[in-house]
């Protein structure tokens, strides 16, 4: 941090500043030989003096920031040609990192005042550097602290922010509207016309903590993990911390510990609308008391099924079995107790622990609406003992299971009149299980075909069981073959060679 010494030059005659070069190539300072540069240098200090008068400034904290000792306070940049660089430096290039030795400061837009003071009038400059050196002041106050110290007041400042501090109390409403807002639930609901209204009142009431980055809320102290930029403004002592990821600025304002936000809500309306918009909609819930019934009696069938949760897995298991032999969907329908746990499954219907219906109705998981209208013959179809009849079904569908299997002669695919057996298939599944991605295509067809080239003997590959499987296929047929077992989903392309799918490792 601060100005490196070797680089520093300084003036007796202006005793206020500290000369730098300024450039990569720039390395140092001879001395200062042109009258124009003389004469801007001394008005510059002159004004220097006048603003540390006029505004009684203590700058004596600058020094140290800078790492310099006298009198200087302001750095200024000299060019390679010795001429004055028209733009001060802003304070920020000497913040929490240190600058190099070897050669001149870095020449970065951002890092210039965009004033260019050699064209200022007395007054006009005078002013410009008063707020040149508040902004160093400024800095300098930020500098006694590394930036993690300021990025973590930024986060527990935020969680301090009484919008922020309404988010968290009311977390779980505003996590239920959210929720509700987005259900499956909300297209079964009667009185449409009442649905409709409440969803246009929660695009307004939740707009206050949607302007809030979900992952600066995750606790109560941090903020999110990204890179963030601080900007800083010197006039009200305010840090700016944007995080591009989030999309999101906030501004810290040092003295009072706060911050604040691009657009400001009122909190104590923000909090009635919170308990209104759960008020509307519990009172809409509750007029739907034939819904309510029908989600308790739904957890009830569903608590029924569980009691033969194992053999009900196990039978859906053996049916995507049977689905992958015979390449399409079985219809769950002709199992109804089947039907009604796979659709069950993915159904979550929590106790009502709260009196709050919003809060009880957003944690349901609904795998289809029509469950609802299904139900009525779901009771007449559910037994008081379930486990019976969920064995007799996985009995009937393990011997399903057992005619749709392939037996070693049945025919997998035909090539240009050629049957491939089940038997040939797992074989030549076997040579790609083991080969498949260590050789190119063309030599996995001359295994397969039988021809002893020099390489496949240098490979010693004409020694394995699979060397000539096929020798009765012309090799282009070979190859069509692996296009076809690819295309039916048995082998998968890759770089080199092939492997064999997720679904041939299923079926075999």
């Amino acid at each position: 941090m601060g100005l490196p010494k070797r680089i520093a030059y300084q003036d007796q005659r202006y005793p206020y500043i500290v000369l730098a070069p300024i450039g990569k190539k720039n390395k140092q300072i001879r001395s200062i030989g042109h009258k124009f540069e003389r004469g801007l240098l001394s008005r510059l200090n002159d004004a220097i003096v006048d603003q540390i008068k006029d505004k009684a400034l203590d700058v004596s904290a600058i020094r140290p920031y800078l790492g310099l000792s006298g009198r200087a306070v302001l750095p200024v940049s000299l060019q390679k040609e010795e001429t004055i660089h028209p733009h001060l430096l802003r304070p920020e290039l000497f913040l929490w990192g240190s600058l190099s030795e070897e050669h001149g400061l870095p020449l970065k837009k951002e890092l210039l005042y965009e004033t260019d003071f050699t064209q200022l009038s007395s007054e006009q400059l005078g002013k410009h550097v008063g707020e040149v050196l508040e902004d160093y002041l400024f800095l300098s106050h930020i500098s006694e602290h590394e930036r993690e110290y300021w990025l973590q007041k930024i986060s527990k400042a935020f969680h301090a922010h009484p919008i922020v501090k309404l988010f968290h109390e009311k977390r779980k409403v505003i996590d239920a509207v959210e929720g509700m807002n987005q259900s499956s639930l909300i297209s079964v609901l009667n009185y449409p016309e009442d649905i409709a209204y409440w969803r246009h009142r929660v695009e307004i009431v939740m707009r206050p903590f949607r302007s809030l980055p979900e992952q600066w809320l995750r606790g109560r102290e941090s903020s999110c993990s990204h890179q963030k930029i601080l900007e800083f403004d010197s006039e009200h002592r305010s840090i700016c911390c944007y995080c591009e990821s989030c999309d999101f600025c906030l501004f810290y304002h040092v003295d009072e510990d706060e911050v604040s936000f691009m657009e400001e809500y009122d909190v104590e309306r923000a909090e009635k609308r919170m308990v209104t918009i759960e008020k509307q909609f519990n009172e809409i819930a509750r007029k739907n008391q034939r819904l309510l019934e029908q989600l308790v009696q739904l957890k009830a069938l569903k608590k029924q099924l569980s009691s033969a949760r194992k053999t009900l897995e196990e039978s859906l298991e053996v049916i995507h079995q049977i689905e992958r032999y015979q390449r399409k969907e079985e219809n769950l329908k002709l199992y109804p107790l089947l039907y009604m746990y796979d659709k069950m499954s993915r159904t979550q219907i929590p106790d009502q622990s709260s009196k709050s219906e919003l809060l009880w109705l957003s944690r349901v998981v609904m795998d289809d609406v029509r469950m609802f209208k299904e139900l009525r013959e779901w009771k007449k179809v559910v037994p008081e003992h379930v486990y019976p009849i969920t064995r007799h079904v996985l009995e009937e569908l393990k011997s399903k299971l057992e005619e749709v299997r392939y037996g070693d002669d049945d025919i997998i695919i035909t090539v240009k009149g050629r049957p491939l057996t089940y038997a040939y298939t797992q074989q030549i599944l076997d040579l790609i299980y083991y080969y498949g991605s260590d050789y190119p295509a063309h030599t996995l067809v001359q295994m397969l075909a039988g021809k002893a080239t020099n390489k496949l003997r240098t490979l010693h590959l004409h020694e394995t069981r699979w060397f000539g499987l096929l020798s009765n296929w012309p090799e282009k047929h070979i190859q069509k073959l692996f296009n076809q077992l690819e295309k039916q989903g048995w082998l998968m392309k890759q770089q080199r060679g092939y492997s064999i799918s997720d679904y041939a490792e299923e079926v075999m």
